[in-house]
């Protein structure tokens, strides 16, 4: 006779497993097989609100690729000093945990819903981290992408919100074993009025074209 496995038996898992810590060692946890989400709960410091509030009063995108000092200085914006050392400290981060030499960073200011729907994203590992305004939202619900598809606006859960200033690090459906697991999120939706969100996402280089 053939005995079943332990893991064939379990049954299946209810929902993604979000990791969150009070330090940046908390993201090292997204390598964890079951991982979804790895998030760091951190405040922001005044001058680094205060320049990126500044930042975002008007729209505007920078995309760029290569290791982060170089990716950095291409972006076609002015960087204030205290958000450029945080970003250059999340983009060496990134590449630690991620086991790359480059990334691809973009930099944007967002008037409106921007991605309002909730979906779960085609990359490996995503990094997003709202330096002013509403953060991202995501549903702590199994299925990926094709779940996301799915969904009924009338009969979806509250979600989860991040702060200003919280680093989520997150797996797409791109990520080795991790296809159809792929995190549930989106960009808050954005009443009248509302002011611009400033918004980092870091990505694996080479996966989306450069604009």
């Amino acid at each position: 006779m053939t005995l079943l496995s332990e893991a064939w038996l379990a049954p299946p898992p209810l929902g993604p497993t979000v990791i969150a810590g009070a330090g940046p060692e908390a993201l090292m946890e997204i390598l964890r097989p079951e991982a979804s989400l790895a998030l760091w709960a951190r405040p922001l410091p005044p001058p680094l609100r205060g320049q990126a509030a500044a930042l975002a009063a008007r729209p505007f995108e920078a995309v760029a690729e290569g290791p982060p000092e170089a990716a950095l200085a291409s972006l076609s914006c002015a960087l204030p000093l205290a958000l450029r050392h945080d970003m250059l400290a999340l983009s060496l981060l990134f590449c630690g945990i991620a086991g790359r030499e480059g990334l691809r960073i973009r930099l944007e200011a967002l008037a409106g819903d921007g991605c309002r729907f909730f979906h779960a994203d085609a990359v490996g590992l995503r990094l997003l981290c709202t330096y002013h305004g509403a953060g991202t939202q995501w549903l702590p619900l199994p299925g990926g992408a094709r779940a996301a598809r799915a969904l009924d606006p009338a009969t979806c859960p509250a979600p989860e919100q991040a702060a200003p200033g919280t680093v989520l690090l997150m797996k797409g459906e791109g990520h080795p074993g991790h296809a159809g697991r792929g995190l549930i999120h989106r960009s808050p939706p954005a009443p009248p009025g509302a002011g611009a969100r400033l918004l980092l996402c870091l990505d694996e280089p080479g996966r989306i074209p450069l604009p």
